[in-house]
Order: structure tokens, then C-alpha cells, then sequence
């Protein structure tokens, strides 16, 4: 498990039983309103993420947690395991992630950006020491996604479509120096 500190924010990997949970958030209407095709029941979820849970699938599941009780959800995977995704997106050795607030009660509460900030921070840049660059694809219409990425500072970059989806997505880019000055700073002093 990874621990934000200060944040109250931490992450571990997602088990089995969270599928229950997941499910739940997928199917949730603010969510579906940017992650379409959510798993049907747990059954489905067990079969669709079974080697993301066995660490056999380049994509790693994490649940957030604040203050020991689980909110959301969020991914990350090498960009370059996604043949289509590699392509629009053009930055080799970038790492993708997503991300969702699962509690509907705690939306616009500015935990987003907190819950962004505290994974880049205290997940990607471990997991993943010689990523040059972070990106999420929001959909284009996601304004609030938007915000929490440029509140940390990614750059809105090219718009791409992907396969079998309805609206564009918007690479958002930061690169790994910028992910620095998201660390949480002691206030003491010598």
C-alpha cells in the first residue's frame, strides 16, 4: 500500500473482492458518463480483469482509499502496451493512467486533484523510474478532468479518437520533472 501522508490518501492493489465494489462505481451515472462498457456483475469484472489481478497484463489496478475507507479507482499501464493509444498519443516511454471518483458525494470536493497529485507522487514515480512522461486522455467534453490535470500542471496536447469510441479524448501530458514540484514540502526550517 502507498501512503499519501498529509493527503489521508493511499492506494493499494485492487483484489477480487473489490470487484463487487468496482462494478458498483462503473455502473454509477457520473461515471458512465465518461467510462462507457462497465462490467455487467462480478462475473464479468473476474473475467475481464482476471490477469490485471494476477499482475499477468501491463495494466495496474489500484484502489484509493481516504482515510481507510475506498473512493475511486485508478490504472496505469505503459502507453506502449496499447498499439492504438501509442500512436495517437507520440511520446515514447509515457505511462497512462485513469482515474475515477467512485463516491458520487464526494465530486467537486476537490479531491481529484488531491487523489491525482498523491498517485503521481507516491505510485507512478516509483513504479515507474524511467517514465519520461504521464498522460491521461479525458474525454473532450470532461471539464472537470480537465481542471484537475491543469491544476497539476499537464498540458492539453493533441485531440485523438479512439477506436470504437463515440467523442475525441484530449492527451494531457506532464511530464516527469513536473511531477517534482507536486511533492509535499516540509515546512521546517535548519
Amino acid at each position: 500500500m502507498s501512503d499519501a501522508g498529509s493527503r489521508g490518501i493511499a492506494f493499494r492493489a485492487m483484489r477480487e473482492p473489490d470487484l463487487a465494489m468496482l462494478v458498483g462505481w462503473r455502473s454509477a451515472p457520473h461515471v458512465l458518463a465518461w467510462f462507457r462498457d462497465p462490467p455487467k456483475d462480478v462475473d464479468e469484472a473476474r473475467a475481464r480483469y482476471a490477469e490485471r489481478l494476477a499482475g499477468e497484463h501491463p495494466t495496474c489496478m489500484w484502489v484509493v482509499e481516504v482515510e481507510g475507507e475506498p473512493v475511486g479507482y485508478v490504472q496505469d499501464f505503459p502507453v506502449a502496451s496499447d498499439d492504438d493509444l501509442a500512436v495517437r498519443v507520440q511520446l515514447p516511454g509515457a505511462v497512462g493512467f485513469d482515474y475515477l471518483i467512485g463516491r458520487p458525494d464526494l465530486i467537486g470536493a476537490g479531491l481529484g486533484t488531491r487523489m491525482v497529485a498523491a498517485y503521481l507522487t507516491d505510485v507512478l514515480l516509483a513504479a515507474y523510474p524511467d517514465a519520461r512522461w504521464f498522460v491521461a486522455c479525458p474525454d473532450a467534453r470532461n471539464a472537470a478532468s480537465l481542471r484537475v490535470l491543469g491544476k497539476l500542471g499537464f498540458e492539453q496536447r493533441q485531440w485523438i479518437q479512439m477506436p470504437g469510441e463515440d467523442y475525441a479524448d484530449i492527451v494531457c501530458r506532464l511530464a516527469r520533472d513536473g511531477v517534482h514540484r507536486l511533492l509535499p514540502t516540509s515546512n521546517q526550517s535548519c
